[in-house]
């Protein structure tokens, strides 16, 4: 899969994928917090996070964002549910794309309006100057790629699909459907027995027109055998070979539905008898492969009824399909089995904070194991160790490896991208707010601070000194650590703010530790074998790791040495460390405790 998804980064680079979304940003939309932007920086993007992140509701942004769409068919206010504007201000949003007259990036405004009495209208709108939007010159002649007041739409079709109100016919009526005063049958298999009938005419016929009681029952005349790439296709996703697939579009059942008949080698059956999953599969597919080239294709939570199996063939899939047809893909999903196989720059956490309950993006850029953590999804049981960088955790997992198989496998170690300052200023925060105890960050050496500034027990802290707390933390990360909270009487909620900043002083406290040495670079240099280092000279410790992988490799000057032939140089040599020495143990030791808590 790797492989795939870097052509699908190559057809991006070489803008062949446009018309594409470039990024969308919102500067007051539902509950997502002001100014939350999402890059598209890769042909599938998925957003992740727990329940109530947002996520439907950017994809639902998104199938707006084209002149020819409008968001108030998805999101619209009843008296029940008010779409509340609030401080003067309405919901709107921002998307970017290159706009290929201008040949530049410009950036379109949509806004909810009320327009023909219609509350949830939503419409193009001048930029507004607020929002750090370029606006059109008002002088001189109009620029390409502009009208006289905004810059031009994007020309894109877009589909969007819900998996979780994917419904086959026959789920419709049987499990949320009413049998009408009229019809004679006491119960709803019956009402489904006298029609099933009239349904099978219409398929075993390939009828696309049938009046049953005075009404036409075959929808836009919807009836027809799959494809031979259709079936191909459902049947690699679902691993399981399929010789036809009829589809019908029929309101035999009351209501506007599809039945899918599928036939394998030794069964005939309906939806009425196929999993959920496999019907979901088979509307997934057949809509994709009908779109147009370069179609905008929005999923909600895809992966409903589909085993874990299926859903990583599933991401295949649409992988050849961005391929082939150069669509781009925005994904909502719980899924890891969907994730996984992502580059980081497709994947998009949105998390809620813990004290103004507002949504946002933690960052344009998410490995998995990020993205696992917001779901919820450490493997259970296990102790989370995370580290800075990829020798960061081959040390950790070097120290842990002697203790055995039992006690090894009850770690994950992992490293998230971005360094020390975003650890201490982004993730922290929210394992602190949530008091993961689950969860232990090793950073490099040179992060601790030294002995008068290092955390302190926050209970020492009288509450007539918090302002202190803010200085200790500054002391002890070297970064300065926001806590977002509510607001009360136009000021920032004191109380919670000094509470949050005790949590974040208790928890690094207890689950921060620091790995021996500055860098972990050093550490392994410092007590490598002699006679491998003694050749090179110097304390910039990467530097001598590169002119050791040079000399290993024998390159010549004008050929590359990649960070991963460096990580292998690193790691031979940190194989060779005894096992005993005393920094491992101790980094050994002081894990194994936390299985204790």
């Amino acid at each position: 899969m790797t492989q795939i998804q870097n052509t699908l980064s190559s057809l991006l680079a070489a803008g062949q994928l446009e018309p594409f979304i470039t990024h969308i940003r919102f500067p007051k939309y539902k509950n997502l917090a002001p100014n939350t932007r999402i890059e598209f920086s890769h042909p599938i993007t998925v957003l992740v996070g727990a329940n109530g992140t947002n996520k439907s509701s950017v994809l639902r942004a998104l199938y707006g964002v084209p002149g020819q769409y409008n968001l108030g068919s998805l999101w619209f206010s009843t008296s029940t549910d008010p779409i509340e504007e609030g401080d003067g201000e309405r919901n709107c949003f921002i998307y970017g794309y290159n706009n290929p007259e201008a040949k530049k990036v410009t950036e379109v405004l949509k806004i909810r309006i009320k327009k023909d009495e219609d509350p949830d209208y939503w419409e193009p709108s001048r930029p507004y100057a607020k929002y750090d939007m370029e606006g059109v010159p008002k002088i001189g002649p109009i620029p390409a790629g502009a009208t006289r007041t905004r810059w031009k739409t994007i020309k894109k079709e877009v589909i969007y699909i819900d998996f979780r109100a994917a419904l086959s016919a026959f789920d419709k009526f049987f499990y949320y459907g009413e049998l009408k005063k009229k019809n004679l049958q006491k119960e709803k298999k019956d009402f489904i027995r006298s029609r099933a009938n009239h349904l099978k005419k219409a398929l075993d016929s390939g009828l696309t027109s049938l009046n049953f009681r005075k009404s036409e029952r075959i929808i836009n005349s919807e009836n027809r055998i799959l494809d031979k790439d259709e079936l191909d296709a459902i049947s690699f996703i679902l691993g399981r070979k399929y010789s036809e697939i009829k589809l019908i579009r029929h309101r035999f059942y009351n209501s506007d539905g599809y039945t899918a008949q599928l036939k394998t080698k030794d069964f005939s059956y309906t939806e009425a008898f196929a999993g959920s999953g496999e019907f979901s599969v088979i509307k997934l597919v057949t809509s994709i492969v009908s779109c147009d080239p370069k179609t905008l294709i929005l999923l909600d939570e895809p992966e409903v009824s589909i085993h874990p199996g299926a859903q990583e063939r599933l991401m295949y899939f649409l992988s050849e399909q961005v391929k082939k047809h150069k669509h781009q893909i925005v994904i909502s999903t719980h899924s890891p089995a969907i994730i996984r196989i992502l580059p980081p720059s497709a994947i998009k956490v949105l998390a809620m904070d813990g004290l103004n309950g507002k949504i946002s993006v933690l960052k344009q850029e998410s490995l998995p194991e990020e993205a696992f953590f917001h779901l919820g999804e450490p493997v259970p049981g296990k102790i989370t160790v995370v580290v800075e960088d990829r020798l960061a955790k081959a040390v950790v997992e070097k120290s842990l490896r002697v203790a055995g198989e039992a006690i090894f496998n009850m770690f994950e170690i992992v490293h998230f991208p971005g360094g020390s300052d975003t650890l201490w200023t982004h993730y922290l925060p929210i394992f602190a707010a949530e008091n993961r105890e689950d969860i232990v960050v090793y950073m490099d050496g040179d992060q601790q601070a030294v002995e008068e500034n290092r955390f302190i027990d926050p209970n020492t802290v009288p509450i007539a000194e918090n302002y202190r707390l803010s200085e200790i933390i500054k002391a002890a990360t070297g970064s300065d650590v926001s806590f977002p909270v509510d607001s009360l009487n136009g000021k920032g909620n004191e109380e919670q703010l000094f509470a949050a900043r005790r949590q974040y002083i208790r928890w690094c406290k207890t689950y921060v530790d620091y790995l021996p040495s500055n860098i972990p670079e050093e550490f392994v240099w410092r007590k490598a074998p002699s006679d491998v280092t003694s050749a090179f000279s110097g304390s910039d410790y990467k530097n001598l790791f590169f002119e050791l992988t040079k000399h290993e490799l024998k390159v010549q000057p004008f050929e590359k040495v990649s960070s991963d032939d460096i990580l292998q140089t690193q790691k031979r040599l940190l194989a060779q460390l005894d096992d005993n020495d005393q920094d491992l143990v101790n980094i050994r030791e002081a894990l194994v405790s936390f299985l204790k808590h």
